[in-house]
């Protein structure tokens, strides 16, 4: 194994350290695992042989860093580092195969002695790994760590690898325990599985064992609920083909938003990228999945009023109990909210009606977080499963027209001086309470010039007395 320790100045020191005490080092898990897929590790699991109080001590000391300890089952000494995450937990030495073996899967149960240079691979995790496939080791290793039933599919979804047939029925008979893990361990590992792109299908897998439903239960009743005529699959088919398409589009996004205005885009996207991917496909998820709960049949008319405002409700309720971060929060609600807004402009669009007021309001309501609400929209619309190819390029189309009116004509108009200020439109008598709405309506109106000189400005104002 190609695995040089002289390469990491932290890791060395702790092999130093570990050699002065005469204590035996292994690095194990999904190190090993990377090393061996030719892939550079962030994080470091590490079994010490003995005296790991002393030896995680003076690690602290060296490395200036504190540890943080977990101790729940194992005692785990944890250190988080700029660019990796070290962490060391004692075994019996004269045991290390049943220390290996009782870890979650094969690709993860494999040791390197960093003394002999030598693998130690008790439950064959080198071929599973030859062989692009994700094993459980035991058939208690769900009841272990329910956690395990998320990461079986963040791990494979994150080294594009195959689940083993009896791993993925095992994980089915196990998931009513996802509810025995407390919350906030559920809610990191949905939160890396989603970071990773293209994993769709790993989602699908997770919703054909039922795991899915069984995190968030209202999304089951979206299995079989049809839609209009304008949708070819039921509410459930069409939200994870729309987590699909989030996707598609993540990976598309200079051909999306535009080459003109992408530099623009990718500076907000690029700082906040993190929330609005996972909000991105965590509205996916949520956005239509109050449907089941308010469908109307009038004359073969199906129709779901109001949906979007009891889909952000449900979604509330699983933002508080996972405690997603409340901007990925944010972002999720408001997309849920105004996901139908861009289907009316792209008419307006489509019919050549779509007026410079209809797009100033627009960007005047949402700002920049109207470019995310439109990504989302392409998404839903392609999703609807009756998209021909050229209509989707149609709908991109639209969307770079709309990215580019924010970019190049709502925000550089915002930073040309307003024709009258807040002081000059007080002293004319407005009252306080109204005086942002006045300043709203009085910039809209220039911007359509519709007025164009001071006295008309005064005069606009002037009405609101």
């Amino acid at each position: 194994m190609n695995f040089d320790i002289e390469s990491y100045q932290i890791l060395k020191s702790l092999k130093i350290i570990c050699d002065r005490y005469n204590v035996k080092l292994y690095l194990v898990g999904g190190a090993v695992r990377d090393i061996l897929l030719n892939k550079r590790p962030i994080d470091f699991d590490f079994l010490v042989s003995s005296k790991i109080d002393k030896i995680a001590a003076e690690f602290s000391q060296v490395t200036n860093t504190k540890y943080i300890l977990f101790e729940k089952k194992i005692r785990v000494f944890r250190y988080v580092f700029n660019d990796c995450i070290v962490d060391l937990l004692e075994f019996d030495f004269n045991d290390l195969d049943s220390e290996l073996k009782r870890r979650d899967f094969t690709i993860n149960a494999i040791a390197f002695d960093l003394d002999t240079k030598s693998i130690i691979d008790p439950t064959k995790g080198i071929g599973d790994i030859k062989n692009r496939v994700v094993k459980c080791i035991s058939a208690d290793v769900f009841k272990d760590d329910p956690i395990r039933l998320i990461r079986l599919f963040r791990i494979a979804a994150q080294l594009k690898f195959d689940i083993e047939k009896n791993t993925l029925e095992k994980a089915k008979s196990c998931i009513y325990l996802i509810h025995n893990i407390a919350n906030d361990r559920i809610t990191q590992e949905l939160e890396k599985f989603f970071l990773i792109n293209d994993t769709f299908n790993y989602l699908l897998l997770m919703d054909k064992i039922g795991l899915l439903d069984e995190l968030f239960e209202e999304l089951a009743y979206e299995n079989g609920c049809m839609q209009s005529s304008s949708h070819l699959f039921d509410v459930k088919s069409h939200s994870l083909n729309v987590y699909n398409f989030v996707e598609w589009s993540i990976l598309r996004m200079k051909r999306i938003v535009g080459e003109e205005c992408f530099e623009y885009y990718f500076d907000y996207y690029k700082s906040n990228r993190k929330q609005i991917i996972i909000a991105l496909k965590l509205a996916a998820l949520f956005h239509d999945c109050a449907k089941p709960f308010v469908k109307q049949i009038d004359n073969g008319e199906i129709s779901f009023k109001n949906h979007e405002i009891y889909s952000a409700e449900i979604f509330k309720k699983y933002a508080k109990q996972y405690n997603f971060q409340k901007k990925i929060v944010k972002i999720t609600i408001f997309l849920i909210l105004n996901h139908i807004e861009p289907a009316r402009l792209f008419l307006n669009w489509k019919n050549n009606t779509l007026t410079d007021e209809l797009l100033y309001d627009f960007f005047d309501k949402f700002g920049i977080n109207g470019v995310d609400l439109l990504v989302f929209a392409l998404a839903d619309t392609l999703a609807k499963g009756k998209i021909k190819m050229v209509n989707r390029e149609v709908f991109i189309d639209f969307l770079k027209d709309m990215t580019c009116f924010y970019f190049q004509r709502y925000l550089n108009f915002l930073k040309i001086p307003q024709i009258l200020k807040s002081d000059e439109i007080l002293k004319l008598g407005i009252e306080n309470k109204k005086l942002s709405v006045v300043i709203r309506l009085l910039r809209k109106n220039v911007f359509l010039q519709k007025i164009k000189t001071k006295d008309e400005a005064i005069a606009f104002v002037k009405e609101f007395l």
